[in-house]
């Protein structure tokens, strides 16, 4: 908004004053200066909070100087026995570690694996589409498996097919610590099923790994989870702090009949802020980096935003067409969203952002430049910028965990050759970066068919509701802005300095080795915690499993290898009699 000069002139310039007294001049004066003062001030109110709100997206300079009070790389030690029983322990995960209890989990992963739980984009509500059956076949199989937590627990069962089991600790006055997965799977397409190394549910083992559909995402983890519950129940073990699991069955649909209702009933049941700790699948692995050995948890996800652009125009014969059909103007709308990228940022509002310091930290091997930078970037924005734009051009992966995403995946028109569609639609997802929300992807979206698609066309453009553009009987169409489906923020990020991180970080050094370096990191998509924002503000995205123990969840050869799925029973384990400090 552009501020006009004030005109000191107060009267008609060539009328003399009426009023003879300083005074009354002085009087007339101040209430004209009123008069445009209020508004103008107000303006300028107005222009002030939009530039707070656009830099508190972009990183301030108050985090920086909030960052750099606090450690670059923050490094807690790795725990020791806490239920005061160390011979206890030792046992438990001695016989975690045998041969015997070892080949009983590879027939445990196995017949997981060869049931086929898949969840489909289309599959309608539970009770109407008798595609979730196939959970029932799950649910018995589990209950065959795992007796004693069928047995001993109370497990109730969200919306049919969710899972939720309590495991009630000895001191009710601490709050429960709550394991997750989920059950399902993503569907194998027939024409892949010839390019696997073994029938994707055959849950072949080679000595090394099992192969199949879901061994890596994610019934590794359900089952590990339940194997550490199991164990401790042929041990008579009864926990201080009360342990829960919480295994959704549609998480790779977005959770909405599964994850939503088991968070809706928690809360219901136990309370806002009701957990201590709560642990998903997740995170960016456990990896070799810069020289030295990284365990990346995920501390926050992005946002996700599904906006769908429908171009409407007149139809008619093809043999009579227009300059421009409606597939060629939404050619040109997703031709002009993709040459314009977000551009990446990288602030300390960031996960990411000290994921890297970590590696400056302690990786040995990391470039002398980039080293430099990254450091540097604790306190200087200039810097953090260079090392963002380095990043972004080395490596996609990395790219996109310091930027917003977007990514054409669905489109349609046309319904016959010689007839000119009057309806297409194409569909946009974006995965929001922290700093930003899901206003700004919209806000982004329309300023951009307003500059250069408008201008070209002499359309309306109808964004969520609000009409603008050529609304006259000369306009030869509209653009419609909608929400494809229900938009998600970016998740909080959950803190590295409380004491269930503490507790969290420390068993993952004792479980996999004191000289790990644990970086919190960020993840490009989303797991069923968010439902479970309310919850509690711990919430950490971790599968437990070595990178070269797993691979290709979600396409052909998907695959775990067992000695890193026993590991991760052990953590699990660990960390239940980790929960009994208070």
């Amino acid at each position: 908004m552009a501020l006009k000069a004030p005109n000191y002139t107060l009267l008609p310039q060539g009328e003399t004053d009426p009023l003879t007294s300083t005074r009354q001049r002085t009087q007339v004066n101040w209430r004209r200066l009123y008069q445009w003062a209020i508004p103008v001030i107000l303006s300028i109110a107005v222009i002030l909070a939009l530039i707070i709100t656009n830099i508190a997206h972009t990183g301030t300079d108050s985090d920086w100087d909030h960052h750099s009070s606090l450690p670059a790389c923050p490094q807690y030690p790795a725990l020791v026995s806490s239920t005061g029983n160390k011979k206890f322990e030792k046992d438990v995960l001695d016989e975690i570690s045998s041969e015997g209890f070892f080949g009983k989990s590879v027939k445990r992963m196995q017949g997981a694996v060869q049931i086929p739980t898949e969840s489909f984009d289309d599959m309608g509500k539970v009770g109407a589409d008798d595609r979730w059956n196939i959970f029932v076949d799950f649910h018995a199989y589990l209950e065959k498996t795992f007796p004693l937590v069928y047995s001993k627990l109370e497990i109730s069962h969200p919306n049919t097919y969710g899972i939720l089991i309590e495991w009630k600790g000895k001191d009710e006055s601490l709050k429960p610590y709550l394991f997750m997965g989920h059950q399902d799977v993503v569907p194998v397409p027939k024409v892949t099923e010839s390019r696997w190394k073994y029938p994707p549910y055959s849950a072949h083992y080679d000595d090394r790994f099992i192969w199949g559909r879901g061994a890596s995402d994610c019934k590794n983890v359900v089952i590990g989870v339940l194997e550490a519950f199991e164990t401790l129940l042929e041990k008579d073990y009864i926990p201080e702090r009360t342990m829960m699991a919480g295994f959704g069955f549609d998480e790779e649909i977005s959770g909405w009949q599964g994850a939503f209702y088991i968070a809706k009933q928690l809360e219901d049941t136990k309370g806002k802020d009701s957990f201590e700790l709560i642990i998903d699948e997740g995170g960016l692995g456990i990896k070799e980096m810069y020289g030295s050995m990284f365990v990346l948890p995920g501390v926050g996800e992005k946002g996700y935003h599904d906006i769908k652009i429908t171009v409407e125009t007149a139809g008619g014969h093809s043999s009579v067409p227009p300059d421009h059909s409606g597939i060629g103007i939404l050619s040109q709308i997703v031709s002009a969203i993709e040459a314009k990228p977000y551009a990446p940022n990288l602030t300390p509002i960031n996960p990411y952002f000290t994921t890297l310091q970590c590696g400056a930290e302690y990786g040995p091997s990391m470039d002398s430049w980039l080293r430099k930078t990254i450091k540097k970037s604790l306190t200087s924005k200039a810097a953090s910028k260079k090392v963002a734009e380095y990043l972004s051009n080395d490596n996609i992966n990395q790219r996109y965990l310091m930027q917003t995403s977007q990514a054409v995946d669905l489109i349609n028109g046309g319904v016959k050759i010689n007839a000119l569609p009057e309806r297409v639609f194409a569909v946009i997802n974006h995965r929001i970066a922290v700093e930003s929300r899901t206003k700004d992807v919209r806000e982004n979206i329309q300023t951009l068919l307003q500059d250069q698609i408008l201008k070209k066309f002499s359309m309306s453009l109808n964004a969520w509701g609000n009409v603008s553009g050529n609304t006259s009987s000369s306009a030869v169409g509209q653009v419609i802005l909608e929400d494809f489906d229900e938009p998600l923020e970016p998740s909080p990020v959950s803190p590295f300095d409380s004491e269930a991180y503490k507790t969290f970080t420390g068993t993952i050094k004792q479980t996999f080795g004191e000289d790990y370096i644990v970086a919190p990191s960020f993840m490009t998509g989303n797991t069923d915690t968010k439902y479970f924002w309310n919850l509690s503000k711990n919430i950490y995205r971790f599968s437990p499993v070595r990178d070269d123990g797993r691979a290709n969840a979600h396409t052909v050869d998907e695959r775990v290898g067992m000695k890193e799925h026993i590991e991760g029973v052990k953590f699990y384990t660990q960390l239940i009699f980790n929960g009994d400090r208070k």
